[in-house]
Formats: structure tokens, sequence, C-alpha cells
């Protein structure tokens, strides 16, 4: 699917940029592939490192890089063709402040709807808290992210972590317009049952901004991932442990709108194990 994610970027209104694929230890025919690009544009750059997972080829990528702003793209997705257009005009409306800028997100195809943030935060570190930014939404001045680096200990919500310690020196801006776009497919990261990487992440956030989140913001959000561990433990089968997370997502936060749902997902896993309501999460 890389070859769609880089036509996405060939296919940019806004033509003065540079594209770096880090090739994170493949052992296919990739970088073949992009040859081919790069012999039609000299605008792409390839680098190839030894298997390190994706935090430690961004952060090679960032070391690499000419430009001033940064954006990211996984080679699963696309960006719509005024993506960068979109950030250019963004950061010029801002003054060129440096920051973390980020988009609006499509799903499988360009959505000209706008998205609908949850902003009954506090502050900017509570917002990524609530709301999940993918690395391919952001746009990063370089100055900030070679300061402040992904972690490359963390596997999954590494973009999230980041994002709460950029947040700690420097703005929040966003366009809500839906310029980058996820192609899903079953063999996506968050598809893979990753949930109990990402609570872990997620305490590793809270341990460090333990001043900034508030409880019933933590509270929430814990919730919301405690329930999503139990939706993959139900497909896997693992009633008991699946019945554990519900209930510690129904303790963390009880006044939810999904607490009747959990309550009856909570009866049926034992009671009606054949249900319609089960079988969604199998």
């Amino acid at each position: 699917m890389i070859h769609l994610a880089i036509e996405s970027v060939l296919n940019q209104t806004y033509k003065d940029w540079e594209l770096i694929i880090v090739d994170d230890g493949s052992t296919d025919n990739t970088k073949d592939l992009i040859d081919e690009f790069i012999e039609k544009d000299n605008r792409i750059q390839y680098l190839y490192q030894k298997n390190k997972e994706r935090s430690a080829a961004r952060n090679n990528g960032i070391k690499e890089a000419k430009g001033s702003w940064l954006c990211f793209l996984d080679s699963d997705d696309i960006y719509h063709s005024s993506h960068l257009h979109e950030f250019h005009n963004l950061i010029n409306n801002k003054g060129s402040k440096k920051g973390l800028y980020f988009c609006g997100l499509s799903y499988g195809k360009y959505s000209e709807n706008f998205e609908e943030y949850d902003l009954n935060h506090k502050n900017n570190i509570e917002f990524i808290f609530l709301n999940t930014i993918g690395t391919p939404r952001a746009c990063v001045h370089k100055s900030i992210l070679l300061k402040v680096q992904f972690n490359e200990k963390i596997r999954i919500g590494e973009d999230r972590e980041l994002w709460s310690r950029i947040l700690k020196k420097n703005a929040l801006y966003f366009h809500s317009k839906k310029t980058f776009i996820e192609l899903e497919h079953p063999y996506r990261s968050v598809n893979l049952g990753t949930e109990i990487e990402n609570l872990k992440t997620l305490n590793l956030i809270l341990k460090s901004n333990k001043k900034s989140i508030r409880k019933k913001v933590k509270n929430r959000v814990l919730s919301n991932a405690y329930f999503k561990i139990s939706k993959n433990k139900i497909k896997a089968k693992k009633i008991i442990i699946a019945s554990y997370y519900i209930v510690l997502s129904l303790i963390y936060c009880l006044k939810h709108e999904q607490t009747k749902h959990k309550l009856m997902l909570l009866i049926a896993i034992y009671a009606a194990p054949n249900s319609n309501l089960v079988k969604e999460y199998k």
C-alpha cells in the first residue's frame, strides 16, 4: 500500500515539500518500488534502518529533514491533496508560531464534513488525553522534535505520549478539515490486540501529568480503555477476564453514556452468549 501513500504526497497542491521514506527493516521489494519513484522525483529520499519500530524510524526521519515543519504519514494511509496546503495556511494564519498543529481525520475516503472535537478540557494536555490524535494528523516544527523526540520504548500510544510532553511548553492549534485519510485493514496495529500496551502508555502520561489532568477526565479515559480491553477479551473468548475489565470500566466511570450497554453486555456474556449483543464483539 506504500505506493498509495507516496502518490498522495506527489498529488499535493502545495508543492514545496520533501518526502523522507524510512524503511524499518523491510525484507520485501520496498526499496525497488521506492527507487522507481525517486527516479521520477528528486524530492523523495530513502533511508534504511534495521528493524527498530516506528518511533525510531520517525526520529531518524526528523534528523534528516531539511524543512522547518514536519508532517508524518504511515505507509498504509494517505493524504488528501489539500493536506499540506491546509497546514501551510493554518501556520501562516498563526504567525508561524511554533507548536503542535493537527488536522481532522477521514476514514476510508475523504470526507467534506468537519471534525468535531471534545472541548470539555481544562488544558491542552487534557485535550490530548481525551482525544486520540494520530501521528499522521500532526505538523510540528522541527526544532521542537529535535528536543522532544518519540520515546522508542513505547510501541502503542507513542504519539499521544509525545504530544503530552510537547504541550508542556508549546501551543496547540488545529483545523477541522479531514485532510488525513486512514485506510482501514485488518493488520493495523490498533486491531492487533494492543489495548494493554495502550493502557500502559495512558498510565505513563498520567504519572507525568498528575497536576494537569483532573480526576474525572482520568477516570473517563481509563474507563474507555478498560472497556476496549474487555471487547478484545470477548473476541478471544476469555469471558472471565472480559467481565473483569467491564466491571473495572464501570467502577472508573459509572456516569457514562455507555453504562447501560456495559451492564447489558456483562449479563449477556453469561446468560445469552449467542445473543446479537455479544456477537457484536466476536
